[in-house]
């Protein structure tokens, strides 16, 4: 994939060095590029020919051809959306990304944009719907495999799944049923370990400080403790209700592990989201404790996955449809 040299104006004025100034692409974007440079540049090209030899903006605009090795006499802005195939064209001309050129500062709303069009990457994913027999549909791990705006899809696992881990080179996922179930880097089954009937786990994590596993039961209200071989050792209760009630109240979802602390994810901090009190939280636990501790985010309507990202918590609040941090 060939590099989209984006940048400020800043850089573009450092790495013209002192050549002259040309935009690639006639057009407001030429336009609204020309009014912003500290220094006045010399004329236009594009690809389109009957533009070649007609005059934009007060400049002189012609066919791209008069730039090719000519990288040490001109600095060419690119100004068109077109940004991948000409930065590829100007490649071809001999230029190199950043010292020759680079891509308008006014287009980098389009940055983003780009990257997720040449993004490449293969995910899993789980999927808590009932078990079926298509290899496409229902309950399961999915693998995803993105290539720019391609992509495919295929069922690894079927089962009813909540939740998935990387630990030491293997994935780990719940299955409602089957309980914890590990699998090595080609999907094979390595262990796999029956939880409690009344679990229904929501989500793993895994603390290295406490070299155990833990897992969220929506059941239960819980949290269960599981060791190395995901045996059950221990169970945090969030509240005492479901020993009153005799029933979840909170809906826990899912959870991940920061040093010491845990933070799980529920629907009701007060245990009513059955009477539409809707007050969803990111609740902390105390692992060197397992004392419940008070909510860290608030103000949640069902949420559901929470993850420790570049230094923050992010949650996403399922029914507003955001991330929120």
């Amino acid at each position: 994939m060939r590099e989209i040299p984006f940048g400020s104006f800043q850089e573009l004025n450092k790495n013209s060095n002192n050549r002259k100034i040309v935009l690639f692409g006639a057009g407001s974007g030429a336009h609204k590029t020309g009014r912003k440079l500290n220094q006045d540049y010399s004329f236009m090209v594009d690809n389109n020919p009957n533009l070649a030899n007609t005059i934009e903006d007060g400049k002189d605009v012609f066919e791209p051809e008069i730039l090719k090795e000519n990288q040490t006499k001109y600095y060419v802005i690119i100004c068109t959306t077109s940004f991948t195939d000409v930065s590829a064209q100007l490649q071809g001309y001999g230029y190199t990304p950043q010292k020759d050129y680079i891509v308008s500062p006014i287009l980098n709303d389009l940055r983003v944009i780009s990257e997720l069009e040449n993004h490449s990457a293969r995910m899993l994913f789980t999927s808590g719907l009932p078990e079926v027999d298509d290899p496409q549909s229902g309950g399961g791990v999915y693998e995803l495999i993105l290539e720019g705006h391609n992509w495919s899809y295929k069922k690894i696992y079927s089962g009813i799944c909540y939740g998935l881990i990387k630990h030491d080179g293997t994935f780990i996922t719940v299955d409602d049923k089957k309980g914890v179930i590990q699998f090595d880097k080609d999907y094979n089954i390595l262990s796999s370990k029956e939880l409690n009937q009344a679990t229904r786990g929501h989500g793993i994590a895994y603390s290295e400080n406490k070299n155990q596993f833990y897992i969220v039961s929506s059941y239960r209200d819980s949290i269960i403790i599981l060791d190395a071989e995901f045996s059950e050792i221990d169970e945090i209760s969030i509240s005492n209700k479901y020993k009153i009630e005799g029933e979840p109240l909170h809906h826990c979802n899912d959870l991940c592990i920061v040093g010491n602390s845990l933070y799980v994810t529920m629907f009701s901090y007060t245990g009513n989201w059955k009477r539409d009190i809707f007050d969803g939280v990111a609740l902390e636990i105390d692992l060197t404790t397992n004392l419940v501790k008070n909510p860290v985010i608030t103000d949640l309507w069902m949420p559901h996955n929470i993850s420790y990202l570049n230094g923050s918590l992010v949650v996403l609040d399922s029914l507003r449809g955001e991330l929120k941090a």
